[in-house]
Parts: C-alpha cells; structure tokens; sequence
C-alpha cells in the first residue's frame, strides 16, 4: 500500500497569539483553502497513492468552521466512492473552540485528534488553560481519545512535572523542543545537553511507571531499538511521503517554516503528483538533502536509523547541506540511552507487569511482529 501524508494548513487565522508560533512572521490571515482545491488535491493524489492521511493543520484549523469540516468530508466521501483510495483524517487543534457539536463531529468521522497543550506551562505560553480543558472534556464525553502535544520552550519547562500532570489526568502526552521559527526566534535557546539529561531523567521514570500514560517520543525510540521502523518524521527521509497543502494553495514538502523556501508550485495550477516533485523547489530541497545525508552517511554509525534527519531542522540549525549539530547529539544521546535500557530489560528478562504499559505493548509488538520473535540481539530471548 502506497500512503501519503498530507499536512492541509486549512487556515491561517487563529483565537491564539502562543509566544513561540512558527505563523508569526506570516500574519493570521482569515484565508481558507477551497473545497475545490481540497478535492483537486485528493484527485491528483489518488492515482500515485492509494492511502491518504490527512492531517488537518493551521493556524487553527476549527476556525475554518464546522460546516466547512462536514462539506469536505463530503468531498472525501465522493472520492471514495470513485475510487479504491482510503482516507483517514487526524486534527492538531489548541482544543480551545472545541464544544459537543465538534467533538461528536470527530466521533462520527473518525477522527484521531491532537491537543496543543503545554500542561503546567500552558498559561505562560499559549493561555485559555480553562478553554483547552473543558474541549478536553467534551472530548472525553464524547468517547473518544486523544493525545496531548507541549512544547518546550526554555530551560524552566519541567518535563517530570509535566509528565505528572498529564499522568493524572490519564493522557497521551508527548513533548518536542521549540524551533526557531517565527516568534521563537526572539526567545530564548535551551541548551541541547540540558535537554537530553531531562529527556533521559525523565525515560528513566517513565519506564517503570506501571500506572503512566503514554510518551510518544519514547515508543517511538524503543520501537527503532527494537528493529522497528521509525515513525518521527525527524528521522526519516520524507521526500515523496508528505505533501503540505497552504492556506494560499502553495503546495510545500511539508508544513514547517525552513521548507517554504522550497515550494513545489500552487494547486490551483499543477496538474499531478510528478509535476509537484518535479518542480523546481521540490528538486533544490531534494538534492541539498541528498548532499547533507551524504555527510551524514560518511560519518555517522547512526546514518541508517535517521537517514539524515530532517531538512527543515537542518534548513534552521546549519543549513540544509550541513548536519545539525544540536538535534543530532539529542537524537544519538536518546537513542544510546534507551536502547541499552531496553536491552537490560530484555536480558535480565523484567516482568512485563512491572513496566509502564506503553512499554508492554512495544514490547509485545516486537516479539509477535512477522509472526514470530524480532531477529535482532535486544529482542531475541525475550520470554512474554
């Protein structure tokens, strides 16, 4: 099954000012993409791919309006019907605009949903705490799950007390670092090592924590410690994988700022999936990420688990060319830690009913996957 991700920044406009937006720079336009662009999208794409995710972005993408969100399922409904495509939907939203009506929407068509939410940090850096926890709520009564997403903004963000914080309130939690995009720009820059050191405190706990919740980040490293593919899109060559669709009908690799310097043409105007990985943006960004893995694979023993990282992360910290220093001591830090974490836990044979859930289930993954034991030195042996 071939499967496209598509990052639809439905909408600039947005009820918040968060302290750190990468959308800054770009304003908070009341623009909206078209249902017609939405569905000439899904047109061009079905006949290269035959899964398409979507995933509904902004600003915040709410305030594009319920009735919008309904028509363009209606879209996606009639492009079904004419072809063998599936579509799934997921929403990253602040939560704020959230009411029963949205929530049962969700409900209804699926939708897997993502809350921006900074925990104990929100009223410092985003605000509307109050707003964000009754959408929670709705969500909740509705049945339905969700995850949570913070950013961490500076050198006083407490990942433990985060963790906590979700962990009580029993929700998916995950966290990445600020990027100095936008208003970030202006902010203070956290210290990488600083970073790694709580990211490792805070595994530590986590691992054993038989009550917690899950980090998405940590499965996902345990899961490539493991023999699993990797699902951060920071480690992972997405060139063909993702397309961003904007609010203005630009099309862009995907939707962070580093890329829109690379854009692939407009909607309104490309006639296929090769004319947009064609063009002559899609081309640059394509050969400097080609040059920059080329370091990468040269001098980096961890080259075939992050294939060179991320080009927007390299756009913003050394160019896209260059290897990122900060984001590529965070990745081989983490990786090193939990990898041998796992490793013990495998070798010293620890009771599944002793380990955080997440941790089970990651666990139990990598030992049934291909029906049978991973063959790799930290899975084989393991006794369920």
């Amino acid at each position: 099954m071939k499967k496209v991700e598509v990052i639809l920044k439905v909408t600039d406009t947005c009820n918040l000012r968060c302290a750190y937006c990468y959308n800054s720079e770009k304003g908070y336009k009341n623009n909206r993409v078209s249902l017609e662009q939405f569905e000439k999208l899904l047109t061009l794409l079905l006949t290269d791919y035959n899964f398409i995710h979507i995933i509904w972005h902004g600003g915040e993408p709410l305030c594009a309006g319920l009735s919008f969100f309904k028509e363009a399922m209606n879209v996606e409904r009639k492009i079904c019907m004419r072809s063998s495509v599936t579509i799934e939907n997921s929403i990253q939203t602040n939560g704020t605009l959230i009411n029963s009506e949205w929530a049962s929407f969700f409900k209804k068509y699926g939708f897997r949903v993502g809350i921006s939410f900074d925990g104990v940090h929100n009223e410092k850096y985003r605000q509307q705490t109050e707003k964000t926890l009754q959408g929670m709520e709705k969500l909740k009564a509705a049945g339905l799950d969700f995850s949570c997403l913070a950013v961490v903004a500076d050198e006083a963000y407490d990942l433990e007390e985060n963790y906590r914080f979700f962990a009580e309130k029993k929700i998916a939690f995950d966290f990445s670092p600020m990027f100095s995009e936008g208003a970030a720009k202006d902010m203070p820059k956290m210290q990488t090592v600083k970073y790694a050191n709580d990211c490792i405190a805070l595994f530590d706990k986590w691992l054993y924590d038989t009550n917690g919740v899950s980090v998405r980040t940590f499965a996902y490293y345990m899961n490539m410690a493991l023999g699993g593919n990797s699902r951060i899109c920071s480690c992972a060559s997405c060139h063909g994988k993702y397309i961003s669709l904007s609010a203005d009908g630009t099309l862009y690799n995907c939707g962070r700022d580093g890329v829109s310097a690379y854009p692939f043409g407009n909607i309104d105007s490309v006639q296929s999936v090769k004319e947009m990985f064609s063009s002559e943006g899609a081309i640059r960004l394509l050969k400097g990420s080609v040059e920059r893995r080329k370091k990468c694979k040269e001098s980096c023993e961890y080259f075939q688990l992050c294939q060179g990282g991320c080009a927007d992360i390299a756009i913003m910290e050394n160019g896209l060319e260059n290897i990122p220093v900060n984001h590529c001591y965070l990745f081989k830090t983490l990786y090193k830690h939990i990898s041998e974490k796992i490793k013990k836990i495998v070798d010293d044979q620890v009771p599944l009913d002793a380990l955080n859930p997440t941790v089970k289930k990651v666990l139990a993954k990598s030992l049934t996957r291909m029906g049978g034991p991973m063959h790799n030195e930290i899975a084989d042996g393991y006794v369920k």
